[in-house]
């Protein structure tokens, strides 16, 4: 009896193991699932606001794609919700991008384009419970249009900064490596999952 277990458990192992390999996109954020707590949001947001006036300097991905500081002051492109993932998006374009989008330029996106998608956990707003609003930061995510510098990728340079301290990911060309087989079925889109939200 206790080797028939044994061997289940190694069977269980193997599966969730294969599961994981199937489904490369799972590892591309280290996410963590659930609504955040406000207490968890206090904390979060009190270590952002005393490191905000000492931002790191950009840091340059091993693809030659640098962190873009000016992205802050950029203009929403769209909104997303992962529900799988209970998690907040926001997606901003460089002037490129946002001139493109406002005039119909796309697809294919010119180039010089630049998406950034920043990711939150998300909470509930204590004076309006059944709101949805950001929480922890999860990771910034980046596009860039080189056809090019990027020919290998799409056409895209694509990075990945991780929480406030923007970490890359340790296995930078595996994580790329995940965006392209993800963004890949996207040709008619110019390999671009975001559309344009409405602003009348």
């Amino acid at each position: 009896m206790g080797k028939s277990i044994r061997n289940i458990r190694i069977v269980l192992l193997l599966v969730c193991g294969a599961a994981l390999l199937a489904c490369p996109a799972l590892a591309v954020y280290d996410e963590k699932e659930g609504t955040s707590t406000q207490e968890e949001w206090e904390k979060a947001f009190k270590e952002w606001d005393s490191a905000r006036q000492v931002w790191h300097e950009p840091k340059e991905a091993p693809n030659k794609m640098p962190f873009p500081d000016s992205y802050r002051d950029w203009n929403v492109l769209s909104v997303s919700y992962r529900e799988d993932k209970e998690s907040l998006r926001v997606i901003m374009g460089n002037d490129v991008a946002m001139l493109a989008a406002r005039n119909k330029y796309f697809p294919p996106w010119p180039e010089g384009t630049i998406l950034v998608k920043v990711l939150w956990r998300q909470r509930r707003l204590p004076t309006w419970p059944e709101a949805l609003v950001p929480a922890e930061l999860i990771a910034i995510a980046m596009m860039y249009k080189q056809k090019e510098q990027y020919a290998d990728t799409l056409g895209w340079g694509f990075s990945v900064w991780n929480r406030l301290k923007r970490t890359l990911p340790e296995d930078f060309d595996a994580t790329v490596e995940e965006c392209v087989e993800c963004h890949a079925p996207l040709k008619k889109s110019d390999y671009v999952f975001t559309m344009p939200a409405i602003l009348p």
